[in-house]
């Protein structure tokens, strides 16, 4: 079991709430911030429904709090080019958010997730992992990289 208590999801829209209020909330009139808003957030919506049906057909755990019931290594489909796809796609609705703010302080807030998930949630599943799969998890690490 993993010490950190925060889902991942909350870790998002906590950085979410923190960049849009840090920015009045202000949405942006720029039509093309929108329509690449638009492009990132069904990009990462894609890749979360993607990531979670792989997982499903697997027929293992998506609960980010207790890696330890994984049963399988998930390593086929989005999982060949980022070990973390659920993650990835998370970060990219939060880019989504910063074009639709047009705010480079909302896009900062993207790389506090991105530090604070590697650090406190992506680490420590990886040392779960390692354990319980051993080799082929290993493997896996040193050919598919943790984020893209």
């Amino acid at each position: 079991m993993l010490n950190n208590k925060i889902p991942p999801p909350l870790v998002m829209l906590i950085c979410a709430g923190l960049g849009g209020f840090f920015d009045g909330f202000a949405f942006t009139s720029q039509p093309l911030a929108w329509l690449l808003g638009l492009a990132f957030l069904v990009t990462g919506v894609w890749l979360a429904v993607v990531s979670v049906v792989s997982f499903k057909q697997a027929k293992t755990t998506i609960n980010p709090l207790d890696p330890s019931q994984a049963t399988l290594l998930v390593s086929h489909g989005v999982f060949r080019y980022s070990r973390n796809p659920m993650y990835v796609s998370l970060t990219l609705l939060l880019v989504a958010w910063s074009c639709l703010l047009l705010s480079a302080l909302a896009l900062a807030f993207c790389l506090v997730f991105v530090l604070y998930i590697t650090q406190f949630q992506i680490k420590p599943e990886e040392k779960v992992l390692k354990s319980k799969f051993g080799k082929p998890y290993e493997e896996y690490c040193r050919k598919v990289r943790r984020w893209l």
